[in-house]
């Protein structure tokens, strides 16, 4: 019973994670797949050239971004269930 919000704490974590990575993958996948369109109108001579480091570093970047933003908040439900239960934990009398 006492270690309940602990493993919540953890599992929210886990989510958090989880969440970050699906978001990260997803967001470098479209990333990749923008800079195939924009290379193969390049190879048509529809569009001028792009390099593929500044397309990638970009979508890398807002990515991650993204991707923190939409995990913060399940990471700081775990830290506020760890303290609150760290909190508890130590106001037990021994």
């Amino acid at each position: 019973m006492r270690d309940r919000r602990v493993l919540a704490a953890a599992l929210w974590l886990v989510l958090a994670f989880l969440v970050w990575n699906v978001r990260f993958d997803y967001g470098v996948r479209i990333s990749a797949r923008s800079y195939l369109t924009h290379r193969a109108l390049y190879l048509r001579a529809a569009e001028p050239s792009i390099e593929m480091a500044s397309a990638m570093r970009a979508g890398i970047r807002d990515s991650a971004r993204a991707a923190t933003v939409i995990a913060l908040p399940l990471a700081g439900l775990a830290v506020w269930l760890a303290a609150t239960r760290w909190r508890r934990f130590n106001e037990i009398p021994r």
